[in-house]
């Protein structure tokens, strides 16, 4: 089954009949509209108000097989390849992670605790497409940021992200998990890296489970704080004095994570939903 036609209201009147059942009727309505967006150029006042228009037939076949992708639960991010991340446009592909609002968060704790401060070197380890590490360089300007991630895919997203932001950081491949990956030293390190465990996996939706690289998402039930433990012996010699760690967490290990860092003051921290997600740690 196609679209019927090249008219507005016929691609929503597709995409409905295609997604009803699928995801919830606003969703739908606002995922079409992004999608004629992105692949039409008309703005979200033109979808309304002008429903006869119509996309050219180039288009309206990329509309067709994206309407498709989510009839099979393909992430709208996956889809158009990009998302919004901290006021900032982020390339992606399949092959790193799509950021969520809890890492806006994270970024936004460091961005308020760090603002007056200049020439801070940050580390990002588990870059991903590299969003937190090009949210804190464009908005804590005269820091130095180092992203560090072990997949290829990772790297090049990374790269591409920042060319594209016209913004200067640092990126190199490395293994988080060895301790002596670089010789800088760091005032921040900050870091979202794997930590949903295997048994989790049911809990999952579809739509993450099939689509998002689970690399970058599970860690073995039974060693659980496998990065974690890794990053925070990374901590001990390459965090600067009065230094921070700021690490997004799994909500049921938020004690035993905590617990792997000592010598200085480690807070728990709650996301907007109340979940226990954050781990800010201070090197004294």
């Amino acid at each position: 089954m196609r679209i019927p036609s090249n008219k507005i209201q016929d691609i929503i009147r597709f995409a409905f009949q295609e997604l009803e059942g699928i995801y919830p009727m606003e969703e739908i309505r606002q995922m079409t509209n992004i999608l004629i967006t992105h692949y039409s150029g008309f703005s979200l006042t033109t979808i309304l108000a002008q429903p006869e228009k119509t996309v050219l037939e180039s288009d309206l076949l990329k509309l067709n097989f994206a309407i498709k992708d989510l009839k099979h639960e393909k992430p709208l991010q996956y889809i158009i390849e990009e998302t919004e991340f901290y006021g900032l446009r982020i390339k992606l592909n399949h092959k790193v992670l799509i950021p969520r609002p809890e890492t806006e968060e994270l970024v936004d704790i460091i961005i308020k605790e760090n603002l007056n401060k200049k020439d801070l070197k940050i580390a990002d380890l588990g870059c991903g497409s590299g969003a937190i590490a090009l949210a804190l360089k464009n908005n804590l300007k005269e820091s130095k940021v180092w992203a560090y991630d072990i997949e290829d895919e990772a790297i090049e997203q990374t790269k591409e992200n920042a060319k594209s932001l016209n913004l200067s950081i640092d990126i190199q491949k490395a293994n988080i998990l060895e301790e002596d990956f670089t010789e800088e030293k760091f005032d921040i390190i900050v870091s979202n890296p794997p930590y949903v465990m295997d048994k989790e996996k049911e809990l999952m939706k579809p739509n993450v489970l099939n689509h998002e690289p689970h690399s970058a998402l599970f860690v073995p039930n039974n060693d659980p704080l496998l990065f974690y433990k890794s990053i925070a012996e990374f901590a001990k010699t390459h965090l600067n004095e009065n230094g921070k760690c700021y690490l997004e967490i799994n909500e049921q290990l938020g004690k035993e994570t905590s617990n792997l860092f000592t010598n200085g003051k480690t807070q728990i921290q709650k996301d907007l939903f109340g979940k226990d997600r954050f781990i800010i740690y201070r090197n004294q």
